[in-house]
């Protein structure tokens, strides 16, 4: 339970934390940065655990759909997250971004791996109903709305990312996937470093020990520890257990949003918090289902 608290505690800071440092970093940046120490620390952990000897196990198949997950993931959903927090209200944001759940049972029913049952429907329409709250209230301003549709597309990459990823995890490590994964996915960003010519990168950040530290934070204990914890929660609550940290991340994010920043939260938020989390439990509960309940 301790590896599942950490993780949702690291998980829900991400856009309170990075909200200032965008202002210093550009989205790629800020994810290549992440990244960068998020893989030293797997690496670390993995050869701590000895499983850096499956790295032999892994064929041609598993490197290109490793690399496929690394271009999805870290070059285009964490990056877009960073565009949204960086456009858009930190809460609002977490919230949308942690609403892949009902896009990964979406994709899941089309890709024929689950059933169309009336539970996971409900859950289905109640989720897009909170959003649909908090997004049309968020279009009443240019900024905010740039902001969710980035969370959006990034909720929507994620969920393809999350579905894609469970072909992976089945006959590969969790750790062994994502340090590959994370690896294809810096080498997609450095590319395109390359291709732009350019760092949007200002040495001003480190001009206060506040915004290093957070950066710092973000590398380190978010990406790094946070990966690390989010893994041994899976393998000691399973993937379904774990995957509730996206169900109470919006709530946290929430909290930290007034404490830390002050930010004003209007009532369409919660309204739309309620609905998507409820959506959002309904898929993601373990239950016995009737073959009548279902339809394929």
């Amino acid at each position: 339970m301790h590896y599942f608290l950490i993780t949702l505690i690291f998980f829900s800071s991400i856009e309170v934390v990075s909200k200032e440092l965008m202002e210093y970093m550009g989205p790629f940046e800020m994810t290549f940065f992440r990244f960068s120490l998020g893989l030293a620390g797997l690496l670390l952990y993995s050869v701590a655990k000895g499983t850096y000897k499956d790295f032999m196990k892994l064929g041609r198949k598993d490197y290109s759909l490793m690399s496929l997950l690394g271009f999805i993931n870290i070059f285009f959903s964490m990056s877009v997250l960073q565009y949204a927090i960086k456009h858009g209200s930190p809460a609002v944001v977490a919230l949308i971004f942690s609403s892949n759940p009902i896009f990964v049972y979406a994709i899941s029913v089309f890709l024929k791996n689950d059933l169309l049952c009336m539970k996971k429907i409900s859950g289905f329409i109640l989720g897009l109903a909170g959003l649909a709250v908090v997004l049309i209230d968020d279009i009443k301003y240019i900024e905010l709305e740039k902001g969710a549709l980035f969370a959006l597309a990034g909720s929507v990459s994620f969920a393809i990312f999350t579905v894609l990823n469970r072909k992976a995890v089945k006959d590969h490590r969790p750790v062994i996937v994502n340090i590959v994964s994370f690896a294809f996915g810096l080498m997609f960003i450095a590319v395109y470093f390359l291709i732009r010519g350019s760092l949007d990168f200002s040495p001003e950040i480190f001009d206060s020990a506040a915004r290093t530290v957070r950066l710092v934070y973000l590398g380190i204990f978010v990406t790094a520890v946070g990966y690390i914890t989010f893994l041994n929660a899976i393998k000691t609550m399973g993937p379904v257990a774990s995957s509730l940290i996206f169900l109470f991340k919006p709530a946290l994010a929430t909290v930290f949003a007034l404490i830390l920043i002050n930010e004003r939260i209007g009532m369409n938020f919660y309204a739309g918090l309620i609905l998507s989390a409820a959506g959002s439990y309904l898929i993601l509960k373990k239950n016995k289902i009737k073959a009548s309940e279902c339809v394929r």
